[in-house]
């Protein structure tokens, strides 16, 4: 996506500013919660499980806001409260103030992915969609890793007013994307009366009747629980407390990962382009488990070997993340009629919600048992098990939406804009099609 257009780059942008302000606090709120609020380490870590339920409960209902009034007006008032919320973090005491303004949070930040990417199926072709969801990723995790770095000079635990002033400019950063929003971005063209009446009518159930989205979330599920779900739980918990590695050098690993992630996405989609999905997310998922494979044998080797297999293997860990999000997130769009796009995104978030939802709570109860090498050979098998089931997704799939190029006999563009108009079709086959 050489020239992406106008309103595209002002969302992107707009998001990547988000996700600055998201790096600010995001890599400190174990900290924050758990020894300048002194609520413990034990209550700290219910409040994450905490925001997963409420993440969790939130997706059925922003998807249909999204499909109802659009992702714009949505997004503009899902900023609003993420801000105010964020903002209020740094001032609110006590276990029951907390859990609200939390809830507040992700609430607020739920449709963020959701609704950008239902945004920016509307303003860009079919095929350039995976390249601008690339786009957005690369600014997701850009925003992220310099808000860290800023973040990590700035913030004192003896200090409160630190921790208000970063979730203040936090507020800000949602507040500028909410801005973008009103004034620079307008609404994606939107069908007239009879899609207006259709995304009324449109509801969950026709999601749960498609086994192509059904598969794809429980394919997602599986993937992020044994490999997204363990990159701040398992991975760190391992590296520490199994093999030794000091924990300043994790900070060297995510910024290896991060890096990754930034200077390989255009070229990895590039290389891809091609590629089934399946077999992309397939490779993306096996990433993950040579990632974990290589982290593993930190146990194995002195402290400057076990600090080089965390660095590399959540650098490895990056690769797989380049082709995850951006090609899962264009298959679901494949698959999805407009007047359900909105959930089909909910959905990809819910997955992700879920899966670090287990994810934790799987590692937690195997390394905090001492079961350390346990986990290492569970989250192996379990990103190996999603990748084999992900070269099956393909069965369930046409040609035009596995982007198969050589069975349609066309360019993967051209399979991309068939797919478009296969998805309404697929939701409900015709007599005598086999699905």
């Amino acid at each position: 996506m050489p020239h992406p257009p106008t309103q595209a780059r002002r969302v992107l942008i707009g998001f990547a500013f988000a996700s600055l302000g998201n790096g600010l606090t995001l890599p400190f709120l174990y900290v924050y919660m758990a020894q300048v609020q002194e609520l413990g380490s034990s209550t700290a870590g219910w409040m994450f499980a905490w925001m997963g339920l409420v993440g969790l409960a939130a997706a059925p209902g922003v998807g249909a806001l999204l499909d109802r009034f659009g992702p714009r007006p949505v997004l503009v008032g899902a900023l609003v409260l993420e801000a105010v919320s964020i903002g209020s973090l740094g001032f609110v005491d006590g276990l029951g103030p907390t859990m609200l303004v939390l809830a507040g949070v992700v609430v607020g930040a739920s449709p963020l992915w959701p609704g950008t990417t239902t945004m920016l199926a509307a303003m860009v072709t079919a095929a350039d969609r995976e390249r601008a969801y690339g786009f957005a990723f690369l600014g997701l995790n850009a925003g992220i890793g310099v808000g860290g770095l800023v973040s990590a000079f700035l913030i004192d635990v003896e200090r409160a007013e630190s921790f208000q002033v970063l979730y203040l400019c936090d507020a800000l950063a949602y507040l500028t994307y909410a801005v973008v929003l009103l004034l620079l971005v307008r609404s994606p063209a939107r069908a007239r009366d009879e899609q207006d009446a259709a995304a009324a009518a449109g509801s969950w159930g026709e999601v749960l009747r498609d086994r192509r989205a059904v598969a794809l979330v429980g394919c997602g599920v599986l993937a992020v629980t044994f490999g997204y779900g363990q990159l701040e739980a398992g991975a760190t918990a391992y590296a520490v407390d199994v093999a030794g590695v000091p924990a300043t050098a994790l900070g060297w690993a995510f910024a290896a990962n991060a890096a990754v992630i930034v200077c390989g996405q255009v070229v990895l989609l590039r290389l891809t382009s091609g590629w089934r999905r399946t077999t992309a997310l397939a490779c993306a998922v096996l990433t993950w488990s040579l990632a974990w494979t290589v982290l593993a044998s930190a146990d194995l080797m002195p402290t400057a070997g076990a600090v080089a297999a965390v660095v590399i293997g959540l650098a490895i860990f990056g690769l797989g993340e380049t082709l995850w999000a951006p090609i899962v997130t264009g298959l679901a769009n494949t698959i999805a009629p407009d007047h359900l796009r909105g959930r089909y995104n909910a959905s990809l978030g819910a997955t992700l919600t879920l899966g670090q939802i287990l994810g934790p709570a799987l590692a937690g109860s195997l390394i905090g048992s001492g079961l350390g090498h346990l986990w290492a050979l569970v989250v192996i098998g379990g990103t190996l098990t999603a990748g084999l089931v992900l070269t099956r997704l393909r069965f369930m799939l046409t040609p035009a939406e596995d982007r198969a190029p050589d069975l349609v006999g066309d360019t993967p563009e051209m399979a991309d804009a068939a797919a478009e108009q296969a998805a309404a079709s697929a939701m409900h086959p015709g007599p005598g099609v086999n699905r």
